[in-house]
């Protein structure tokens, strides 16, 4: 590949759940809901009708998302990637009052604040999931994401 075939506005991201990492090329300005139909199609392109015992869910919006509250250590866990709506006539500055502290400002990776190479987690609603006051699932805080190490590697091999 010559670097004129080389389209900067493509970022790579890896999904993870469980100890399935999937790698997606993705558009800076892609919508998170195009994004996770993307998700949902290359799972299935690979064989998977569920994860974990979990199926795959035929809607994307059924696809939650998440981000490392440390992308230096990833260890720490992960928070939930909460896209809020604009509505027409919202200023940039209503939609920054309103948001919460772990939510983004629009619904693209380039205005998420994410990087070519980030790291995200995936999970899909449950029919048990609890509701927050907007008719959201609520996020829980468990995220099924396994990290292998070193010292896994090494215990495997001996």
């Amino acid at each position: 590949m010559s670097t004129n075939d080389i389209d900067p506005s493509l970022w790579t991201f890896r999904f993870k759940q469980h100890k399935i990492t999937v790698l997606l090329f993705v558009e800076q300005t892609q919508t998170f809901t195009s994004i996770k139909s993307d998700l949902l199609e290359a799972l299935r392109k690979c064989g998977h009708s569920e994860l974990n015992g979990q199926p795959l869910p035929t809607d994307p919006e059924d696809v939650i998302l998440g981000v490392p509250v440390d992308r230096n250590d990833i260890a720490k866990g992960w928070v939930g990637l909460d896209i809020p709506v604009m509505e027409n006539g919202d200023s940039l500055e209503d939609t920054k009052k309103r948001r919460k502290k772990d939510s983004v400002l629009s619904g693209s990776p380039l205005g998420a604040g994410l990087k070519d190479g980030a790291m995200l987690a995936f999970k899909f609603k449950g029919e048990d999931a609890e509701m927050d006051g907007d008719g959201s699932e609520a996020d829980d805080g468990n995220w099924d994401v396994i990290i292998p190490s070193y010292e896994e590697e090494s215990l495997s091999q001996a």
